[in-house]
């Protein structure tokens, strides 16, 4: 059972370690410098804890030992900790209920997976004081990638929601207040955003179904610190969870990783919608802003959150510098990957042009 020591609960979120077969010492050192920094009473690991098909080939003894590494700070410190999968989980060969056996093998490790509905791990944690039901953690798998784009949360995981929901209303004569993590963003993060032109200082491009728009932060609505640097990758179709969620009001917030680049919050319609950076260096991200995010819960029923990044708990100086400066320029998706090899072919093709007139002219 998972409770208050005190006035505070702390759910550290860890997103997008997305680690490879061998697990940066740099993303070792902000993960531990977190612990010790808030000495959390759980962690979440919220989706693509690892990836790449070449580095594991579907070997279950180098999943388990990559697996072990990340989790280990959090174990040695005897932390319960729970997960839920991301879109790039699956690829290393093993399946997410495969990997969730490896999970389930590990000391304090709290999550369950509930059968009958779409997704692994989907499940819900309770959170007391004493003898007294105070919050709901529901974790939610928010699947992988379509034929375009990323697929989203289905219709009887929303139903089996609203079930648990109204179940623990019935049992208890009154909502539970609850917070929700899953890893792919909701569509209704746009509505923290400012659609803006190209040329706005900040702004950046969505794609798909967000293609050729840009948008800054409404810094009006999220929190003074947030940044995104790059377009939330959100699923193609709206499946009416954020909706779900509004029914009754006891959704406080929800969090999400995913896009590694963005770390922000703020209201919607009343729930709170947060990005959580990623954590991991051997992976794009926002430089030394890579860090986690703390969900305060508190026993009046209200929350609180923010995030913490690596120069601040760790310092200005990385173990892999040259890895570093590498996944500083890697493109963020395939979106931007092509477009940057648009705009330099188109460069190559400027400066040919401008080669034969010169040749033609003084030649």
């Amino acid at each position: 059972m998972l409770s208050f020591k005190n006035e505070t609960f702390k759910i550290m979120q860890i997103a997008d370690t997305q680690e490879g077969a061998k697990v940066s010492p740099d993303t070792m050192d902000l993960i531990n410098a977190a612990l010790d920094r808030e000495n959390p009473d759980l962690v979440v690991y919220s989706g693509d804890q690892i990836w790449g098909k070449t580095s594991f080939n579907g070997s279950r003894e180098k999943v388990t030992k990559v697996l072990d590494t990340l989790t280990k700070p959090v174990r040695e410190r005897k932390i319960p900790f729970t997960v839920c999968f991301g879109n790039h989980d699956r690829q290393v060969g093993l399946t997410n209920e495969e990997q969730f056996e490896i999970y389930k093998s590990f000391d304090y490790f709290v999550g369950e997976s509930v059968q009958g509905i779409d997704g692994v791990a989907n499940h819900v944690i309770e959170i007391k004081d004493g003898d007294e039901l105070k919050f709901l953690l529901y974790l939610i798998d928010s699947h992988s990638s379509v034929t375009i784009g990323y697929d989203h949360v289905h219709e009887n995981q929303i139903e089996w929601y609203r079930k648990t929901r109204d179940e623990y209303q019935q049992k208890y004569g009154r909502l539970i207040p609850s917070v929700v993590i899953q890893h792919i963003p909701l569509c209704e993060i746009f509505e923290l955003l400012t659609e803006v032109k190209k040329s706005t200082k900040g702004a950046v491009r969505g794609f798909r179904t967000h293609a050729n728009r840009f948008y800054v932060l409404n810094r009006d609505r999220v929190n003074k610190d947030g940044f995104m640097k790059e377009s939330p990758a959100d699923p193609q179709e709206n499946s009416g969870e954020f909706a779900a969620f509004k029914e009754k009001g006891e959704v406080l917030g929800v969090y999400f990783g995913h896009d590694h680049n963005n770390s922000f919050n703020g209201k919607v319609d009343g729930i709170d919608l947060g990005y959580t950076q990623g954590a991991g260096f051997h992976v794009y991200g926002p430089g030394k802003d890579r860090g986690v995010r703390i969900i305060e819960l508190k026993k009046n029923g209200t929350i609180d959150t923010y995030d913490l990044r690596f120069k601040n708990l760790v310092g200005n100086k990385v173990k892999e510098p040259l890895r570093y400066a590498i996944f500083q320029i890697m493109p963020t998706n395939m979106f931007d990957a092509v477009s940057r090899a648009v705009k330099f072919f188109i460069g190559l093709g400027i400066i040919a042009v401008i080669v034969l007139l010169l040749l033609f002219f003084f030649g």
